[in-house]
């Protein structure tokens, strides 16, 4: 009897460290250059949650995180079933047309968004830029990616350098209205920040600290 109880004594003490074990390191492999070299997709898909209990907490975080981002007047969505945020900005906000520096005013748009973003771990941060189909594919390739810069640089100016940021250039290839119309156009040319959780919050929804 008492070896018995002896052995479920050291169960007990090993079977917290043989799961903590088995839970993998979200640090691991989480690399600028690595994320550079996936496409959107792949990009929004990861770090992967690894259990229902971070998945049901993250989700919860990203509900209250997207209320309070719409609150500030900004379209917000999910992703990824529930886990990512998606803030959607209508590009007239920080462009002009056809032009690739950011306005005048812009910083009314994007500076409250940084506030979000100040534990460079909770987050990897990325974005894309979409443009109508008013003139050439290459035309609206070249001019996302041009504006796909000039957000790069203000974002490296004003967030820790610990964040990751990985930017995409989508021109004209993903319209979410048809194009035939002036507002479908309006709409099409936008700006999608997709906030996916990164280490330190998946750390903290394994830990149940959020």
């Amino acid at each position: 009897m008492k070896v018995l109880r002896l052995f479920l004594i050291v169960l007990a003490a090993i079977v917290p460290f043989v799961s903590r074990a088995a839970d993998p390191d979200p640090w691991e492999n989480y690399d600028e250059a690595m994320f550079m070299d996936m496409d959107l997709d792949a990009n929004i898909a990861s770090p992967a949650l690894s259990s229902d209990k971070e998945r049901r907490t993250v989700r919860r975080y990203i509900g209250e995180l997207g209320k309070r981002v719409a609150e500030k007047g900004y379209i917000v969505e999910t992703d990824r079933d529930d886990e990512v945020m998606v803030v959607t900005i209508p590009l007239e906000k920080l462009f002009l047309p056809n032009d690739t520096l950011l306005r005048a005013g812009f910083e009314k748009t994007l500076r409250p968004l940084i506030g979000f973003l100040k534990d460079p771990g909770m987050f990897k941060v990325v974005y894309a830029v979409h443009s109508d189909n008013t003139g050439s594919e290459n035309y609206n390739y070249d001019l996302s990616n041009e504006r796909v810069a000039s957000i790069y640089d203000w974002l490296l100016d004003n967030i820790s350098e610990d964040l990751i940021v990985i930017p995409f250039a989508m021109g004209d290839t993903d319209p979410i209205e048809s194009n035939m119309t002036r507002d479908g156009r309006r709409q099409n040319r936008r700006l999608e920040i997709f906030f996916v959780p990164g280490p330190e919050l998946i750390m903290r929804a394994r830990k149940g600290k959020i």
